[in-house]
C-alpha cells in the first residue's frame, strides 16, 4: 500500500455499494467474490480505495465475458 492511499472506512464502502453491514461481512467471507480484504486500524475496518477499484475493475470485465 502507498503511502499516500486513500482508506475508506467501512461506512462509505457499505454507501458506495448499497449494502449492510452483515451484506459486507457475506461478501468478505465468500471466496468466489473475491472482495478486497479491509485492513484494521484500531479495530475499524479499511478498504484501500484502490482495491476497490481494482475489484470493481474485475467483475465488470468478468460481467462482459459472461
Amino acid at each position: 500500500m502507498e503511502p499516500d492511499e486513500v482508506l475508506m472506512p467501512s461506512r462509505q464502502v457499505r454507501a458506495r455499494y448499497n449494502v449492510s453491514d452483515m451484506g459486507l461481512w457475506r461478501w468478505l467471507w465468500n471466496p468466489e467474490l473475491k472482495f478486497p480484504q479491509p485492513i484494521y486500524i484500531n479495530k475499524r475496518r479499511y478498504w484501500p480505495l484502490s482495491a476497490l477499484q481494482a475489484w470493481e475493475i474485475a467483475r465488470a470485465a468478468k460481467a462482459e465475458a459472461a
